[in-house]
């Protein structure tokens, strides 16, 4: 016999594409134009049927931001959930971030004062960073669309979330130029390496040539060309 799926079961097996549909809408309309109306829309229910899920346009929002943005799994507890304030969820995003930039093979090189070998350390920490930007894309589309409505969301993108990664990489950057293993450029290259890196892995996807780009290819491309960029030639100072 088949067991019989209990709602409140079905609600939160339904949960994660409630969220994958309010980003898609929210990165369309932007938060204020943005209507619980049109998430039900998008997963074809009714209206009314969203609220099983959450109280509220802006606790779907919140939702929304925290599952795009890697800082928590699809949430359990008693539907309708009622998340934290939007402001809350914006301090946590900051003091996340602050907390875990830099990371990885960026960290490691930051306290090694002599890599074993400068041009595959790059590629690390390239790599790792194209994969952050690649598996939070969705949030940083629907952020900044509705960043023009909500000052604290471009607070959050430029001097939250892009500021530490930027810091990070240019120390980096320095540092090994400075120790003659790459190249100096007439201007930091942590701008040009975080866009590079952004536009492959992100920003292709608004562009049709782009977006048909296949996922390796595209990541070896970005990653292929920084580093040709930024090792020194055999011999070159």
């Amino acid at each position: 016999m088949i067991p019989v799926m209990s709602g409140k079961r079905d609600a939160h097996e339904r949960l994660g594409e409630l969220i994958t549909a309010a980003v898609r809408v929210f990165t369309r309309e932007g938060y204020r134009s943005a209507r619980m109306s049109d998430v039900a829309a998008e997963m074809g229910l009714s209206e009314a049927a969203i609220y099983r899920y959450v109280d509220s346009k802006e606790g779907l929002f919140v939702l929304a931001i925290r599952h795009a943005l890697l800082l928590e799994d699809l949430p359990e507890g008693e539907l309708p959930l009622s998340p934290a304030p939007l402001a809350a969820t914006l301090r946590e995003a900051r003091d996340f971030i602050a907390e875990v930039v830099p990371f990885g093979a960026l960290a490691k090189a930051l306290s090694d004062q002599a890599p074993a070998d400068s041009p595959a350390e790059l590629e690390e920490i390239l790599r790792e960073l194209y994969d952050l930007e690649f598996r939070t894309r969705e949030a940083a589309d629907m952020l900044e669309r509705s960043a023009r409505e909500l000052p604290e969301l471009a607070d959050l993108l430029n001097a939250g979330l892009r500021a530490p990664v930027l810091a990070a990489l240019t120390a980096y950057l320095d540092g090994r130029a400075q120790a003659g293993l790459l190249r100096r450029t007439p201007d930091p290259a942590a701008a040009l390496v975080l866009e590079t890196l952004t536009w492959f892995a992100r920003h292709r996807f608004s562009d049709p040539d782009g977006a048909a780009i296949p996922a390796q290819v595209a990541e070896d491309t970005a990653v292929d060309a920084l580093v040709h960029a930024l090792v020194p030639a055999p011999g070159g100072a």
